[in-house]
């Protein structure tokens, strides 16, 4: 999850730098009515620029330092052929009640099979 959201931070930045090279120009232009509004501009885009870099490092650091293992594709053996092409079994059952399932009160567990049906 902290991967995804370091990804998703490098991208936000890496779409602020283009629209800084490429657009940017011509927003500040537009200000140019009122020389206050343009130096504001100026001085924002300044501290956005500077506050960006620190969050593309960031965001690098927490892709380097949260990033996926790779998934081994499971061999297909001659014993078992087409195993590799299903689905892995997703259990239905609440992690607290699979973990603990003597420990419920029949209450609990009538409760539980209430839910399930």
């Amino acid at each position: 999850m902290l991967f995804r959201r370091g990804r998703t931070m490098f991208v936000v930045v890496a779409v602020f730098w283009l629209w800084l090279l490429i657009g940017s120009a011509d927003f500040i232009s537009g200000l140019f009515d009122s020389p206050f509004y343009a130096l504001l501009a100026l001085y924002g885009l300044g501290v956005v620029t500077l506050i960006s870099l620190l969050v593309a490092g960031l965001s690098i650091v927490y892709m380097v330092a949260n990033r996926p293992e790779r998934a081994e594709l499971p061999v297909n053996d001659a014993a078992r052929p087409g195993m590799a092409e299903l689905a892995p079994v997703i259990r239905l059952v609440p992690r607290r009640v699979a973990d603990h399932s003597i420990a419920l009160t029949n209450k609990a567990a009538a409760k539980w099979r209430d839910l399930a049906s």
